[in-house]
């Protein structure tokens, strides 16, 4: 199943300044940008998988668990957000996506350890 990157409907949102309090609590931030945007800077409790690659790594996903969805600027996570949803996950859009959280987070890192950059 290929994901609809023409709807604009909104899926439901986490702010910046909510993420820290959302990971302490057992939920799971998920990066859905390319690979070098990956590499020069994400939040360092994030999991990489591509937003091409989602329908098909659905196995790394948990029906009983909660998913916090980012991107650069929250066009695409919103998207994944969306389709995940739409399939029976509980999944949120991260408001602003990287561009935002990297002015309210210290934890954005390269993938060599280093403080990161948005891309």
């Amino acid at each position: 199943m290929e994901l609809d990157t023409d709807n604009t409907e909104d899926s439901t949102g986490v702010l910046p300044k909510e993420l820290d309090a959302k990971l302490s609590s057992g939920w799971s931030l998920i990066d859905v940008r390319e690979d070098d945007e990956w590499t020069y800077g994400h939040h360092k409790e994030a999991k990489h998988v591509k937003m091409s690659e989602i329908p098909e790594s659905l196995e790394l996903f948990d029906q009983e668990s909660s998913y916090i969805i980012v991107c650069r600027s929250g066009h695409r996570s919103g998207k994944v957000s969306e389709y995940l949803n739409s399939i029976g996950y509980q999944s949120y859009n991260l408001i602003g996506g990287m561009k935002k959280l990297s002015k309210e987070s210290n934890k954005i890192i390269s993938s060599d350890g280093n403080p990161g950059i948005i891309i």
